[in-house]
Formats: structure tokens, sequence, C-alpha cells
């Protein structure tokens, strides 16, 4: 602890609010909440931790906090804060999962859909269900019973479907709103399994079909009623009074929380989610952050059953939804099978060592002697003979891919096959934003190459004035495997079975194919762009119409001279770029 912390320290006050910690580079690496900040705080930097928490408070080289009138505006305030900054060691909110629903759109004549969209503006949803394939089995179901509309687009005529009774034609017969009320009112009856009237009306038909010798017809009816009942039954109900609610088990050591959510919907258990993450500082920070994100992105029932460890922590936290604890009966039974669930779930994930990814990158820390590389930039340069020279950048946050901050970078400034200039043109455009803060700073770049690789990604920071930012390099042996790594000059051999190699050699793989990739896309417009210019007639227009529509110049060869006119091409156009197409490729 700092003597700007132990200063801090004294002046907390004993208020709610959400707190935030700094590294020594100026990065929010935790933000929590509190309903004491003074008592909160200073817990981290007083007492015994356990070795992962002691190494975590250690990178702790500043903090500053936000008062709030109550403990709920300090978790929504926490929320916020996590998403905007994306602290190293909160818990990832990018478990977006959300399960296929049915929808009973809110149109003027509407019809059912498969969505993972849940809309504000329509509850007119009927899951969740486990995969597509359920709600597609069980719309295809609900479209052969009600006479709803089936078409994308409302057709002029009648469709088939009207000729077979599965629709009422909404293209010829005006319908009310409430008329469309009733049958949504219906569909949710029937599908909860309150309203039986259907299946009594297909079992009489069948009987009516039978008496008639008439057994095709009399066996579709019977399909249709064992269809039904395997939709709306397929689960004994769990709760007689048929309620909805999520049911949450949660188990936790000192790494890791384990959560385990069974979805009840009518008194059936429908799903169930388990998922095990690491925790850094606060159970309970942890804990309501990750079920926030599942609310957020779920339709979830007004009701919650918790054991009674988590009462307080939920009512405090989901102000709108009803808590309660289970002490008897079925519900008890659920909640129990829910907790055994997240335990076995957690034990399970222990053995295995769930976060190689993160031992990973403290090891190559320690490998360099260096603080540990949380945030990875690799680099590679792609050309044939400096033709559509291009370079690619991808990013690794805590040993996993971060895709959103992959970029690519057209070379600019040199011509020619140049890798060593090329690499400083990249680097310096690139690192000349972090002087403004524009982008964050890697703990480490991470060049595909050897000395001369590094040696200009550390020339072009050192043209910036930035030499805090470390540089290695993957260096390949006589028979083009990666063997070495390289850094501050000396080389360090890597063992191929390790999973520190493994994690290197994805990266090197991973930049190497999003610079091959971006390389060939390039090149392939640039021949675009260099085939089409020379064709007398095609401006600016018609070269995008082009473009847009064939992608590549085999796709454009190949098109008919009817489809190249109605781009707005002329005969003799069409016969000008034909001819310079085959030129190129024969050339190819």
């Amino acid at each position: 602890m700092n003597d700007k912390i132990r200063e801090k320290l004294k002046t907390l006050p004993d208020k709610p609010g959400s707190y935030q910690m700094y590294d020594k580079a100026g990065r929010i690496i935790y933000v929590g909440k509190a309903k004491n900040l003074k008592n909160r705080v200073r817990s981290y930097f007083v007492g015994a931790h356990n070795d992962k928490t002691t190494a975590l408070v250690s990178n702790i080289e500043d903090f500053t906090y936000i008062t709030t009138k109550n403990e709920t505006e300090a978790f929504l305030l926490e929320i916020s804060l996590i998403k905007e900054h994306e602290p190293f060691y909160n818990i990832a909110l990018t478990d977006d999962k959300t399960y296929p629903y049915i929808e009973f759109t809110k149109e003027k004549n509407p019809k059912l859909i498969i969505t993972r969209h849940l809309s504000k503006k329509n509850n007119r949803f009927f899951g969740p269900y486990p995969n597509v394939k359920e709600a597609r089995d069980t719309m295809e179901l609900l479209n052969k019973i009600y006479k709803i509309r089936k078409c994308k687009v409302l057709p002029k005529k009648p469709c088939i479907y009207y000729e077979i009774g599965e629709c009422d034609a909404p293209c010829i017969n005006k319908f009310s709103e409430e008329y469309y009320d009733r049958m949504y009112q219906e569909i949710k009856s029937f599908l909860n399994g309150t309203d039986k009237t259907i299946i009594n009306i297909l079992k009489e038909e069948m009987a009516m079909y039978s008496q008639k010798m008439d057994f095709e017809n009399a066996k579709k009816k019977r399909d249709l009623i064992n269809a039904i009942e395997h939709t709306i039954i397929k689960e004994n109900v769990v709760l007689k009074d048929k309620i909805s609610a999520d049911v949450y088990g949660i188990s936790y050591n000192d790494d890791y929380v384990s959560i385990s959510i069974l979805l009840i919907r009518n008194g059936i258990i429908t799903l169930q989610k388990n998922e095990v993450f690491n925790y850094y500082f606060d159970l309970e920070d942890t804990i309501t952050t990750y079920i926030s994100k599942y609310i957020d992105s779920n339709l979830t029932p007004e009701l919650m059953f918790v054991s009674s460890e988590y009462e307080e922590l939920f009512k405090s936290v989901f102000a709108d939804k009803t808590v309660f604890v289970p002490s008897r009966g079925q519900k008890k039974e659920l909640l129990n099978i829910a907790f055994d669930n997240a335990k076995m779930q957690l034990t399970n994930k222990t053995k295995v060592q769930v976060d190689k990814r993160r031992n990973s990158i403290i090891e190559l820390g320690k490998l360099l002697n260096i603080d540990t590389p949380y945030r990875i930039e690799s680099y590679d340069n792609s050309n044939i003979f400096g033709d559509s020279a291009v370079s690619s950048c991808i990013v690794y946050v805590d040993g996993h891919k971060s895709l959103k901050d992959y970029r690519k970078y057209k070379i600019k400034w040199i011509e020619g096959a140049n890798d060593y200039f090329n690499m400083i043109e990249v680097i310096t455009r690139r690192y000349i934003r972090t002087l403004n803060d524009e982008i964050k700073r890697p703990d480490l770049i991470l060049m595909d190459g050897g000395e001369i690789q590094v040696n200009a990604a550390k020339e072009a920071l050192a043209n910036l004035g930035i030499d805090d930012i470390k540089v290695a390099g993957l260096k390949k042996d006589d028979y083009h495997d990666t063997s070495l790594l390289v850094y501050e000059g000396k080389e360090y051999e890597l063992d191929k079975h390790s999973d520190l190699y493994r994690l290197l050699f994805e990266i090197q793989e991973e930049v190497h194919r999003f610079a091959i990739s971006f390389h060939r896309n390039t090149k392939t417009k640039n021949l675009f762009h260099s085939l089409l210019d020379e064709v007398e007639g095609i401006g600016k227009t018609l070269k995008e119409k082009l473009l847009k529509k064939y992608v590549t110049y085999e796709n454009m060869l190949n098109a008919s001279d009817k489809e190249l006119k109605e781009l707005g091409l002329s005969d003799k156009i069409i016969k000008d770029l034909k001819e310079r197409l085959e030129r190129e490729s024969e050339y190819e």
C-alpha cells in the first residue's frame, strides 16, 4: 500500500457508493459497490488474503469513489461503469446468450416468428425454448392448429394455407384487434396446458373418421394429438400451482463461484443454465453483476427463489422482483436441485483448472521478468512483392481473443516490399493515438517474427517517445516452426508441450490468418478497380454496382449479358469488359 492510498483511506465516507481501483498505468482494473465505502475499501488493504487476492491488491496504485443515496443506486452505477471500462478483474459482461422465443408479432395482421430479441414494445412471447429446433417444432404445430397468417408478406390473393383451412386469409378479409387478442389468449392457454378444447375436438374428429373407415385422416388426427401432447406435456408438472419462477442455486470457494438457474415456466422445468467463473475481491458483486446481465438479456418472471443466505442481497438489488425463500415442499426441493447442480459444476470446474489461459499469461510475465501482460497486441504484414501491402493487429485480453479490438491497416507511406518500414508505419499510426488516450496501451506487443520486426516496433515507439510498452517476437527455426521467444536481445526456448506455447502459437497463427485474409480482400478489390478502370464507359457508379454484386472477377466473367444489362451496361461495354476479364483469366 503506497502513501497515496494510505492517506485516501482516512478520508473515506460512511456512505454507500461505487469505488474504482486503478493500476500504475491509470487503468481501471476493478469496480465495486458498497453499503459503506469506508469499511469495504479499507478491507482490501488490511488483514490477510489468499495468494490470488494478495497479488491483485499489489497492482492497485490508486482508487476513486462515487457516493450514492443507497445501495441500489450504487449497484446500478457499478454495472454502468463495468460496461464502460471493462475492468480486468470484474466478471466479464460478455455472456449475452439468449434463448429462442416464439413471438406473436405486434402487427395489424400478426404472425408467429422465432426470435432471440425481446422487444419492450411487445410482450407477447412464448418460451424460452432450449434450442431453435424445439421452438420451430412448436411454432409449426401452432401454425397447423390456429388460422394465423403464415406469409412473411401479405399476398394479393389467398395462398394454399387458406385452401387447406389453416389461414383466415387476412389478405382479403379484415379482422379486428380484438380478434387477434382472443387468438393470442387461446394460444397462451393452449401452450400452458390449461385449455384441452383442441385435443377434445381432435379426438372427436378421429373417432368420426374411424367410424367411416377413413383411416388415413384418422391417423392424421392421431398424429396431431400426439404432437400436441408432446409439446404441452413434455415434462411432469413440478409445481401444482403452475407458477413461473427462476430458481437460483449458488456455490463458491476461494477462487470460483458457480450459479445454476432452473427456469420454471407454468410449473414445468423448461431449462437449466449453469455458469462457473473466477471472482475477485467481492463475491456479492460478482453474483449480482452476473444475474443482472442474465435478466437484462432474457425474458424473466417476477418471482425469484433463493436461499436465505442471499435473501437480503437479492431484495436490495432486484427491487422490481419478488424474492422468495422456500422452506418446505416442492419449492424447497427445486432450490435444493439448483444448489446441488451449482455445487457439482463447481467441483468439476475446479478439478480441470478452468483458467489455463490466465496461468499462461502469468507464466509469460515471469519468463520475461515483466508485469503480467493482460493485454497483448500482435502484428503481421502481408504482401506479394509489395503489391497490396497491408498489416493486421489482433488483440488478446486475459489470454482470450478480443475481436472487437482487431484492426486492419493499408500501407500508405511505403511503396514496394519493405517489412521493416511497413511495421514502423503501422506501429507509429496506431500508438500515436495512445498519446491522447484514444486507445488502450498494451502490456506487451508480440511481433510475428524475430529481431528485425521487434527492432522496427521499438524504433517506432522510441520516435513517439513511448518507452514503457514491452516488445517481444516469435522466432522460427530452420524448419519454419516457432521455437524461440525474443525479448530485449535474449532468446527464450519454448516448451512445445506447454500451455504457454499453445497460447503463443495460437496468437501467431491468428494474426497471420487475419493478415492474409485482409491482403486477399484488398488484392481482389485493387484488381477489380484496375480492370474496371481500363474499360471505357465504366465510371464510378457502374464500378460500384459491379463490385457490390459480383465480389470476384470470376463471378463477373460468368455473369450473363442480361444480368449486366440490368445493371446499366451497354452491349459494347459488356463486350469490352468480357474481353478484358478473359485476358486476366488467362494470365492468372
